[in-house]
């Protein structure tokens, strides 16, 4: 246990629970480690817990799961610093505390991590304080300084320190460590065609296609493909409307039509409701806003996004936008062009402030594209706005030929990514009156290219299959 302060925070003790629960939930979590002690805490319990979380950080540069908190805490029960302060009993509710804190709401995640600087920021001045000397003017300078150090804000130093090359090298190491900066997609066929195995934080990927063709299909699974990855995930719908998003949602998980889901007959199957507990215990979530369209600005989003932070304190990992070319600019232009290419880098600089993952959207192709729908889209195939491929991380077509349509086949063609594979592809099987698409395995994959690749071998950079296979039909596949 920390022996450099004997402080207390001066706060109720179900504001220093709700401090270990922002320090575990929140993504900005491991800045509030460095503004406490573990003996800041009235409870010995919290303290418990607070020393495991400082330890672990310190050892592996991370925050830790449950497990390993667990872990760490079994540790410290049997260390001189707690041996004679807890008993066997109260070693196991402090187990059970430490699962609560990892599930358990947060709300006013803000005002608890600014409270905690203030206190922060209170305990080095009054050390400084303390320790001056009125009397000795040699000494005004140094306690001046000391003063002002005590009273900055150590996060806006540290986003300065983490801009400089050679001045911070160190601690940007370290931060690559307890911070990941490259994240996969849901979909592994496309993981392996990027440079690291996934796109960088902040990144916004786009698919393209024809209307009513299925671009909302690929979102929604996109969408539940994130919430197997345990990601809370904000949809902005200005297009279909929050209940139908959220019943096409509903589709996908549970395998059934939409009349089947109108019906109601599934509501109280005990294999649906088991499924949606499943993804309930995964720990994310999806929140589906519907937004007016062409007047719907980047701001107008963030107020979404600060509501649902303040109120219940969720910090989203992922943004969905159907369609970021139907969202109005912050600068105002009305024409398509200007308004739409203004949108992206309203929505550029959105992801960024909010420490998205990965930002998702859709857009329709022109004429010209749609003679390519059943081959690869060109770049200068999107629709209104060709400037959109100048503000986004990588462009995905969804294509199908005749054969492949006829076989309940989709292709995600990639049209351009900034950094990895030029040409290449994810193959689904989509069930459009399921909502359902369903990405092949590797085997499958292999008996795909084995039938349709052909037609693609002398346009892609990758090699053609050698093995020759029967042909095989759509039920084969799924």
């Amino acid at each position: 246990m920390s022996q450099k302060s004997k402080q207390k925070f001066l706060f109720t003790e179900d504001w220093q629970l709700d401090l270990l629960k922002f320090t575990i939930q929140d993504r900005e979590g491991y800045r509030a480690l460095n503004k406490y002690e573990d003996t800041y805490f009235t409870l010995i319990e919290h303290q418990a817990i607070a020393y495991s979380i400082k330890k672990f950080y310190k050892k592996y540069y991370t925050i830790p799961g449950l497990t390993m908190l667990k872990e760490t805490l079994n540790g410290i029960f049997t260390s001189r610093e707690f041996v004679d302060l807890i008993t066997k009993g109260e070693q196991k509710g402090i187990i059970l505390l430490a699962e609560d804190i990892y599930t358990a709401k947060l709300h006013n995640p803000d005002v608890l991590y600014e409270q905690c600087k203030t206190f922060d920021k209170y305990v080095k001045f009054k050390d400084v304080i303390e320790d001056i000397d009125v009397t000795n003017f040699d000494k005004f300078q140094g306690y001046s300084q000391r003063i002002s150090r005590s009273l900055e804000d150590e996060d806006e130093n540290d986003d300065m320190q983490l801009g400089l090359l050679l001045g911070d090298l160190r601690s940007r190491q370290l931060r690559r460590k307890s911070e990941t900066n490259v994240f996969p997609t849901p979909f592994r066929q496309i993981n392996r065609l990027t440079g690291a195995g996934g796109y960088d934080k902040g990144s916004i990927l786009v698919i393209i296609d024809k209307q009513k063709k299925g671009k909302t299909i690929a979102l929604v699974n996109i969408v539940r493909g994130y919430l197997r990855m345990r990601k809370k995930v904000l949809v902005i719908d200005l297009e279909n409307g929050r209940d139908p998003m959220l019943s096409r949602l509903e589709q996908s998980i549970m395998g059934i039509t939409k009349s089947d889901l109108l019906s109601g007959d599934h509501d109280l199957d005990l294999r649906v409701q088991k499924k949606f507990r499943k993804y309930k215990r995964l720990g994310g979530e999806v929140v589906v806003e519907r937004m007016p369209a062409n007047v719907t600005t980047a701001d107008h989003i963030q107020s979404k996004i600060d509501d649902y932070y303040q109120r219940m304190g969720i910090r989203f990992d992922i943004i969905i936008i159907d369609w970021i070319g139907k969202m109005g600019s912050i600068s105002g232009k009305i024409d398509d062009f200007g308004r739409i290419s203004d949108a992206y880098v309203d929505v550029a600089n959105l992801v960024e402030k909010n420490g998205f993952e990965h930002c998702w959207s859709a857009n329709h192709i022109t004429r010209d594209g749609m003679k390519r729908m059943s081959t690869k889209y060109n770049p200068d195939d999107i629709a209104k706005c060709i400037d959109i491929s100048r503000h986004v991380h990588a462009i995905f077509g969804l294509n199908r030929n005749k054969d492949e349509e006829a076989a309940g086949f989709q292709r995600m063609e990639i049209v351009e990514q900034r950094d990895g594979a030029d040409n290449g592809r994810a193959v689904f099987v989509i069930d459009k009156a399921k909502q359902s698409m369903r990405e092949l395995t590797t085997s499958q994959r292999k008996e795909y290219d084995t039938e349709f690749y052909d037609k693609f071998k002398d346009n892609d950079n990758e090699e053609a299959p050698t093995k020759i296979v029967k042909k095989k039909n759509s039920g084969d596949f799924k």
